[in-house]
C-alpha cells in the first residue's frame, strides 16, 4: 500500500474516538486530505499528539484504496500560526479561512494553488499591524478565482459588451458579474466600491493591505464577496457573521431570502 508524504494546514479536525481525530488537511500537493489520525489524543502517539487547528505540518498518510479517509502514520508540526492566537478577531478570521478552504476545495484536483493561498494568508493574517478585513477580502477574491468562480468586472457578463464608465454599476450575482445599462436586474453599487473590488482581485496579499477605504466602501466589499461566496458555496458560512459586518443586511441585499438565510 502506498505511503505519501506532503505539507498541509489543518483546516478541520473532528474527535473520531476516545483517542482518535479526523484531520483535513489543504496540501500542497495532494489537495484536500482527510485522514484518520489514530491515538492522536494520546501523550505519546505517531502523530505526535493531538493536532491542532491552524498549524502546518509535515505528515505522512496512506490513502484508502476506495477513496475514503485517509490513514495518518506521522504528523511533525511545522509552523503554528501563534499570533492569530493573540486576538478574537484573528483567531475568527483564521478559522473562517479555514472553513471557506474546507468548502471549496471539496473535490479539487490536486492543486498547490490552495495550499499556497491559505498558508500566505495565515501568516499575513498573524503579522504584527495586519488590516484583518483586507487581507479577508483579498482570500476571498483569490478563493474564488483560484475555484474557477471569479466574478467578471471587465465587461458585461450577460451580453459580453463593455460597460459605460461613466453610467451607473451594477452587479449581478446571477450572472456573474458587472452589467452594462442595456442589461436589465442586478444590485446598483457606488463607482468607489466597483473600483474597490477591482482592486481586491487585481492584488497581492502585501499591497491590498495597503488599501485605505472609506466604512461604507469597506461594507459593502464585504458583503459583496461574502455573497459571492455564500452563492457558490450554497450556505452560508458559520465563521462569516464573526467577520463580515451587518452581514445579515447585505446577505438580503444580495441574494434570494432562501440562499440568505441558509
Amino acid at each position: 500500500m502506498a505511503i505519501e508524504k506532503a505539507t498541509g494546514i489543518v483546516i478541520r479536525l473532528q474527535d473520531y474516538s476516545e483517542t482518535s481525530q479526523i484531520a483535513t488537511f489543504v496540501t500542497d500537493c495532494f489537495g484536500r486530505v482527510s485522514a484518520i489520525a489514530k491515538g492522536a489524543k494520546r501523550a505519546k502517539s505517531s502523530t505526535g499528539g493531538s493536532l491542532d487547528m491552524l498549524t502546518m505540518n509535515e505528515i505522512v498518510f496512506t490513502p484508502s484504496p476506495s477513496g475514503g479517509l485517509a490513514t495518518l502514520r506521522e504528523a511533525r508540526t511545522v509552523e503554528q500560526f501563534p499570533s492569530l492566537r493573540t486576538s478574537t478577531a484573528r483567531y475568527y478570521a483564521g478559522l473562517y479561512v479555514a472553513e471557506l478552504a474546507f468548502t471549496f476545495t471539496e473535490g479539487s484536483e490536486a492543486t498547490d494553488d490552495y495550499f499556497e493561498l491559505v498558508l500566505s494568508t495565515l501568516r499575513a493574517l498573524g503579522a504584527h499591524g495586519a488590516a484583518v478585513e483586507n487581507i479577508l477580502a483579498f482570500y476571498q477574491g483569490r478563493l474564488l478565482a483560484v475555484s474557477g468562480l471569479a466574478p467578471n468586472l471587465q465587461t458585461c457578463a450577460r451580453c459580453g459588451s463593455r460597460p459605460d464608465s461613466a453610467a451607473a454599476a451594477r452587479i449581478s450575482l446571477e450572472d456573474g458579474g458587472i452589467l452594462c445599462r442595456r442589461c436589465a436586474g442586478g444590485v446598483p453599487v457606488t463607482r468607489g466600491c466597483l473600483a474597490a473590488v477591482k482592486r481586491v482581485f487585481e492584488s497581492t496579499v502585501t499591497s491590498v493591505q495597503r488599501l485605505r477605504l472609506q466604512k461604507s466602501i469597506q461594507r459593502d466589499l464585504a458583503g459583496i464577496l461574502g455573497a459571492f461566496i455564500v452563492r457558490n458555496a450554497r450556505r452560508v458560512p458559520r465563521l462569516a457573521r464573526y467577520v463580515t459586518p451587518d452581514l445579515d443586511y447585505q446577505l438580503r441585499k444580495w441574494l434570494p431570502p432562501a440562499q440568505a438565510a441558509n
